[in-house]
């Protein structure tokens, strides 16, 4: 069992989930209260278009969440200060969305048009997050848990499936800037409709290539001990 991976094993999962729920959390925190107003001063709430990013808002902090909190299972290398900065930019990033969906006394006072601009900014910045995953995992540090062979097998994946839902992220940035070209909100809906696929579609990747192939390197490596 080598040491590193020993280390890297007890130590990664826990610090990243531990800043990123945090961070997730208190964006939620703040985003809540403006939907309970949006619902409340709405007088069409579910076909007012000042909806769209208040869900997009949810959904941003669901897919932040759960993808973080599922590399801590499938992704493994030595933190360093890349891994401070991506997580506390994106929250930055979030909160800066926050401040435009503030409502005073009508759902107008949602300023759409920077929300946008600011949403297109955080998708592309958070494409990186899924591109720098892709290049640091590192399957040495998986041979606690699995054979160094079932190892670069689950890196190879893991790989593969993380720069896919980077250029995904990075599709969806680029369509939010040509709303914000556009200068039509309407097309909103596309955004949101191409993140539902995206974590529809993640999840259905993860779970039929990474999950499989990492489950199956553990069962032979618990096998192989017996």
């Amino acid at each position: 069992m080598g040491k590193k991976a020993e280390l890297v094993g007890n130590y990664f999962g826990t610090i990243y989930l531990t800043v990123i729920s945090l961070l997730q959390g208190i964006v939620l925190s703040q985003l809540v209260p403006n939907i309970i107003t949006y619902t409340k001063i709405a007088e069409n709430p579910w076909t007012d278009i000042h909806l769209l990013p208040l869900v997009l808002m949810l959904l941003i902090i669901f897919i932040v969440w759960h993808h973080y909190a599922i590399g801590i299972f499938f992704l493994r290398w030595f933190p360093n200060i890349i891994d401070t900065i991506i997580p506390f930019v994106i929250s930055i990033g979030q909160f800066f969305l926050l401040s435009y969906l503030i409502i005073s006394d009508s759902v107008a006072d949602i300023d759409l048009t920077s929300w946008s601009r600011g949403f297109a900014a955080i998708l592309i910045l958070g494409s990186f997050a899924y591109f720098s995953a892709a290049h640091r995992i590192e399957a040495a540090l998986f041979t606690n848990i699995m054979s160094l062979e079932n190892a670069e097998c689950h890196v190879q994946k893991s790989r593969k499936f993380y720069t896919m839902a980077g250029f995904s992220v990075l599709f969806q940035g680029l369509y939010a800037l040509v709303v914000v070209l556009a200068g039509n909100e309407i097309l909103l809906l596309g955004s949101l409709l191409f993140m539902v696929l995206h974590i529809v579609l993640s999840e259905y990747f993860l779970l039929k290539d990474v999950k499989s192939c990492f489950v199956k390197g553990i069962d032979e490596f618990d096998n192989s001990r017996k």
